[in-house]
């Protein structure tokens, strides 16, 4: 009897990266024939929404989206610290909403949390351009946009680049709510039976264990998707978004979650809060 494949799709990202080390050879272990794929997140979230991948990363801005075809892992997810996505820009000023007033703004897919958060927290003062993540800091910098919503390591390069931060979601959220802030998650589609869905949470789980267990490979194998990060940054990014947290969100996490999905409807962003089904 031949393998079931399950398709699985993570974020071509160093901290999603480093959770999905060991998964591909759990799977093989587990009788499972696996294909795993790393992608730009966005790309992701459009998968998930034509419901194409059995396991994959997802923005939580994105879940309302897929609610009746997937279910949230209470593994895997990435929180903030009073950190995350922000708004930068060529010049200094004093950072806030008001910063943004009229200016074309880049963001890095119309369902990622960033731009979820950017909306919920700013208002409808900008002009949004959907660009990849990754080109970002150039549009930015070369003057192809008035400011650019960065995510990833984008969020430790930019002064580097001589950019400024002229609004930053994340603080806003901790101001305000004093709950870690909801990014990313994994989510397994529906229609799987009940069995496998099962079996897909505990193998992205013990490959998360594992992780922590052998950093230094998990930390090789996301250097791979690093693009070009040193090591010590890379170290830094990672273990932002890679934490307790990510073994099991909690009650905290869930919360964060929900609350989110309150303000997109109190501003709306959104015009109802999806059912939170967790697994």
């Amino acid at each position: 009897m031949s393998a079931a494949v399950v398709r699985i799709a993570q974020s071509a990202d160093p901290d999603d990266a480093f959770m999905a080390w060991a998964l591909e050879k759990l799977c093989e272990s587990d009788g499972l024939d696996a294909v795993v794929e790393f992608g730009d997140i966005e790309t992701l979230n459009q998968r998930a929404i034509e419901a194409s991948v059995d396991l994959t990363a997802l923005s939580v801005g994105a879940y309302p989206q897929v609610a009746d075809r997937y279910r949230i892992l209470r593994c895997g997810a990435s929180f903030g610290d009073a950190y995350g996505p922000l708004v930068v820009g060529s010049e200094a000023v004093s950072p806030g909403p008001a910063a943004l007033a009229g200016l074309r703004v880049a963001i890095p897919g119309y369902h990622t949390t960033a731009a979820m958060l950017l909306r919920v927290f700013a208002g409808p003062v900008y002009e949004e351009v959907v660009l990849p993540f990754d080109t970002i800091l150039d549009a930015v910098l070369c003057e192809q946009v008035d400011a650019g919503l960065i995510i990833h390591e984008g969020q430790l390069m930019y002064p580097q680049l001589g950019l400024h931060p002229l609004f930053e979601p994340a603080t806003e959220w901790a101001r305000r709510e004093r709950l870690p802030l909801p990014l990313g998650v994994v989510a397994v589609r529906r229609e799987l039976p009940a069995g496998m869905q099962q079996r897909l949470a505990r193998l992205f789980l013990e490959s998360l264990r594992r992780a922590f267990d052998n950093p230094e490979a998990a930390l090789d194998f996301a250097a791979t998707y690093a693009r070009g990060l040193e090591r010590p940054i890379l170290e830094e990014y990672v273990y932002r978004y890679v934490n307790a947290s990510t073994l099991d969100m909690g009650y905290a996490g869930e919360r964060a979650i929900r609350r989110l999905f309150a303000l997109a409807v109190e501003t709306g962003v959104l015009t109802h809060e999806p059912v939170l089904d967790l697994l």
